[in-house]
């Protein structure tokens, strides 16, 4: 009977992914990851690669309400990325990005561009419920066949981080 408990409390639990640690390379002097309140509106630039052919572009600086947070409820008007920069002295980097979605064998990609001047800001903003899809999403960026950096977020169900869904005002 307890035997039978555990094993249905088990399951009723969500099981989630752990991401790994942001993992950059040898020529990147600073990452950082997180999550944000993406409600406002954005510029957009053309991004073919992407299943929406175009990514945002923030009219200002990106600010992570959430630092170091690679876990990500998933919600509409929340965001969640990546911010690099490139080791002092390097020269600017014309680069790719990729993330990788739990429902998709092929990655999005658009052009991105790394110096040691300015972070370079990659991320994703959930615009639309198709997007709403839960596990692990990859980021990685890429100059030519060198890794700049590769980093993991789990997006769980809204209903298991309350907490940012209502700061943000956002809907799922």
């Amino acid at each position: 009977m307890i035997r039978a408990l555990v094993l249905w409390s088990a399951m009723a639990l969500p099981v989630f992914g752990e991401p790994a640690p942001p993992q950059p390379g040898p020529l990147i002097a600073e990452i950082q990851v997180g999550v944000f309140c993406a409600l406002q509106a954005m510029d957009q630039a053309p991004a073919p690669g992407t299943v929406s052919g175009w990514i945002h572009v923030p009219d200002g600086e990106v600010t992570f309400h959430w630092p170091d947070r690679q876990v990500v409820p998933a919600a509409l008007g929340l965001a969640f990325g990546v911010k690099a920069r490139l080791l002092p002295g390097s020269a600017a980097a014309f680069a790719e990005m990729r993330v990788y979605r739990p429902d998709s064998a092929t990655p999005e990609v658009w052009p991105a561009t790394f110096t040691d001047l300015d972070d370079s800001v990659a991320f994703f903003r959930f615009d639309y419920d198709r997007e709403l899809v839960p596990g692990i999403w990859r980021f990685e960026a890429w100059q030519d066949a060198d890794r700049l950096y590769q980093v993991e977020f789990d997006v769980v169900p809204a209903a298991a981080v309350p907490e940012i869904v209502q700061a943000c005002g956002a809907v799922s």
